[in-house]
């Protein structure tokens, strides 16, 4: 057995030979714990943007689910609201998997590698913790290994005169021990004195090694008291750079606790109230008012009326009465006079109406209620004089010049077109309250919550003028939104 097995079999004390490579290792394994803590960030950072993904995943399923789904109104919105809380919660931890990566993860990073320096089998810095040590241990080493070899070879002196001391006293005690050559007297004395020589010779053998024993141990325990200052130098050395490494962890921890709490962002709280804001304005009856004039009783009708037959007209389909007004080198139809005594009843009759109670987005049902109708003419006597009718044009009713002719100007092929209501000197920011789809090329989509710009009175079929964040300016339904400053 080894002194060093001896040592490591009966003491785990720092001042033992060897012993201090415990410390040395714990800068090695400094460097592996910021390797481990960088893998925790990106983990935990990998974590935050899985979150983020699957709430933006789920908003947009639930989102298609309410374009198309039953749901209406107010009580939609506040379906849309939590989608929303949602998507904002997502932007705030993907905010956060970014913060862990680009300051935490980087900054553990760049410590890192300022203060461990790579060597060719082992940081500089262990290198030198592990030489000091080294050189202040390896006196004291020899002194150790002395006094461990002195009270080996004292102890097993110990052992040789003790049993040589047994063997005299049983030969003094039987006078009939005898040596395999006879058994005279002679040979018995004989054998007794070489055992007493013998005998004597260990005991003086004892003597002088425990004395060097002894010695040994005066010397080494002179030479403690410098052992354990250069030992503790090097010590404190070493806690030292463990004291920069566990502050730097102290720190960091602060900020990654910085990046992962979210009551302390200003956006967090905000996320929140206008959840509860959007629940808190749900009105039943605004719903229910809404469904009966879009779906339910109060909605208009075209009720049949009396209409007579004439064989000699067809109907205009919509696409083609477009097809004209848009035309330079056609003309429109506006009165038809046959040979006999018969004239238009009706100045609407082949033109087409902007209804403002059909204009809406009926995507519960699968169907867009038209903004136009378009009624088959019906004819009376023509009247003695063919006076200028009025007419109307997108649901506005106007009354064209006497001398103009009721085709619109041939020259240009231009049409008239109804008055627009004045523009606001300071445009409104209004936000909608129900989801519209268009229906004509000079009308707005737009989604419930949507702002923009209003820059028109309503007129008096209930249409105001536009203009969005793009500067797209067109028509919308009055009813649909509200200013925002009333919201």
């Amino acid at each position: 057995m080894s002194i060093h097995d001896e040592m490591t079999a009966t003491s785990d004390s720092f001042w033992e030979i060897g012993k201090y490579s415990r410390t040395v290792k714990r800068c090695d394994n400094g460097y592996k714990l910021c390797d481990n803590l960088r893998q925790l960030i990106e983990q935990r950072a990998e974590i935050e943007k899985g979150y983020s993904k699957n709430l933006l995943g789920w908003t947009k399923k639930w989102n298609d689910f309410l374009d198309k789904g039953p749901e209406y109104g107010t009580t939609q919105a506040m379906w849309r609201g939590l989608l929303e809380e949602a998507n904002s919660t997502a932007e705030l931890h993907t905010v956060v998997a970014e913060n862990l990566m680009q300051k935490v993860y980087q900054g553990i990073k760049a410590w890192q590698k300022e203060n461990y320096h790579k060597s060719m089998m082992h940081y500089k810095e262990t290198k030198e913790f592990d030489d000091g040590f080294k050189k202040a241990q390896k006196p004291w080493e020899k002194k150790y290994t002395k006094v461990m070899s002195n009270r080996k070879d004292y102890h097993n002196a110990c052992k040789a005169e003790k049993s040589t001391a047994n063997q005299v006293n049983n030969m003094r005690s039987d006078d009939s021990v005898a040596l395999d050559t006879g058994d005279s007297e002679l040979c018995c004395s004989q054998q007794k004195k070489k055992m007493e020589e013998r005998l004597s010779k260990c005991q003086q053998e004892v003597a002088g090694l425990k004395d060097k024993y002894e010695a040994s141990l005066n010397d080494i325990n002179n030479y403690n008291a410098k052992y354990i200052e250069d030992m503790t130098e090097i010590f404190q050395k070493c806690q030292e750079f463990e004291k920069k490494r566990i502050e730097f962890f102290k720190s960091t921890f602060y900020d990654i606790h910085q990046c992962l709490d979210l009551s302390v962002v200003p956006q967090f709280p905000q996320i929140y109230t206008d959840l509860h804001n959007v629940i808190g304005k749900t009105d039943s009856d605004q719903d229910l008012r809404w469904w009966s004039n879009n779906n339910g009783s109060d909605m208009a009708m075209n009720w049949p009326q009396f209409e007579e037959y004439s064989p000699d007209l067809q109907s205009i389909s919509k696409k083609e009465r477009k097809s004209q007004l848009h035309s330079n080198d056609g003309i429109t139809i506006t009165s038809i006079r046959h040979k006999g005594e018969f004239a238009p009843a009706s100045p609407n009759a082949g033109g087409y109406n902007r209804q403002s109670s059909n204009k809406t987005n009926d995507s519960d049902n699968g169907r867009n209620n038209q903004r136009s109708s378009y009624p088959q003419p019906s004819y009376e006597p023509e009247p003695e004089l063919d006076e200028p009718t009025e007419q109307t044009y997108n649901g506005r009713t106007y009354q064209p010049e006497q001398d103009s002719n009721p085709f619109g100007n041939e020259d240009t092929g231009s049409e008239d077109s109804p008055k627009e209501s004045p523009r606001l000197a300071d445009p409104v920011l209004v936000r909608a309250v129900f989801d519209y789809e268009a229906v004509e090329q000079d009308e707005f989509s737009f989604k419930c919550g949507e702002e923009f710009y209003k820059l028109s009175e309503e007129d008096e079929l209930g249409w105001c003028k536009g203009r969005k964040a793009d500067g797209e300016e067109k028509l919308y339904p009055a009813n649909y939104v509200k200013p925002v400053s009333e919201l």
